[in-house]
């Protein structure tokens, strides 16, 4: 079915139109089927991938067999797993996953489709080593040539989940058990930040009032 889309949301924040805006300049710079989106089952990347279906809705043109790469590692939750591919069916994606570090992914990804110039990421600058990106950075030196554009990379915790529960958006059924940032089985817990009163049980991610404890259930 085709996935729902809510105008209401679309332009309800300056940050969606924004990000609407940065995915539309890439389309127009490096064209579609140029264009390679990451998305590893996490809420950003979640968000960029609604982001794009309605950019490309806004401009006419479809999504279905975008190519979308995947990296992760052999512990992947089940859970992430299984949306993962829910994700893949319900916005008819061309899904590609590769197992290991993100360099070499790209590094594979380039070798099989030379074509591809740019990748869109769920980056946002709270993550680990991205203060300094800015929203179109070309990969560092020793990395492949691609172009890394990052549309959400100014948004906060609070935008992230605002726009899920605007647009009711499919989002890993983990993020409801007190998970707030998805590694895989062996370093994620859920946050402790969100134990419950009964101190067994967990609020949902978006409970979470404190950004900077956004990774407290990664080790």
């Amino acid at each position: 079915d085709r996935v729902p889309i809510s105008t209401k949301a679309v332009v309800s924040t300056q940050s969606t139109g924004e990000s609407v805006g940065h995915i539309t300049q890439a389309i127009t710079n490096y064209g579609l089927p140029n264009i390679a989106l990451a998305f590893n089952g996490g809420k950003d990347c979640t968000v960029l991938l609604h982001l794009v279906h309605i950019a490309l809705s806004r401009l006419g043109l479809n999504n279905s067999g975008i190519v979308t790469l995947c990296i992760e590692t052999d512990e992947v939750f089940p859970e992430l797993n299984n949306f993962i591919e829910q994700s893949a069916s319900l916005y008819r994606l061309n899904l590609v996953r590769k197992v290991g570090k993100i360099k070499d992914a790209l590094f594979e990804l380039k070798e099989a489709m030379p074509h591809i110039s740019a990748v869109l990421m769920g980056t946002r600058s709270t993550d680990p080593y991205s203060a300094a990106l800015r929203t179109f950075t070309p990969c560092d030196s020793g990395w492949p040539e691609l172009m890394r554009v990052s549309p959400i990379l100014t948004w906060s915790y609070a935008e992230v989940w605002r726009f899920i529960q605007e647009l009711n958006v499919p989002y890993c059924s983990l993020y409801d058990v007190g998970y707030t940032s998805l590694g895989n089985v062996n370093n994620t817990r859920p946050n402790p930040a969100l134990l419950a009163e009964d101190g067994i049980s967990y609020k949902p991610a978006h409970f979470l009032t404190d950004s900077t404890l956004e990774r407290a259930g990664r080790r």
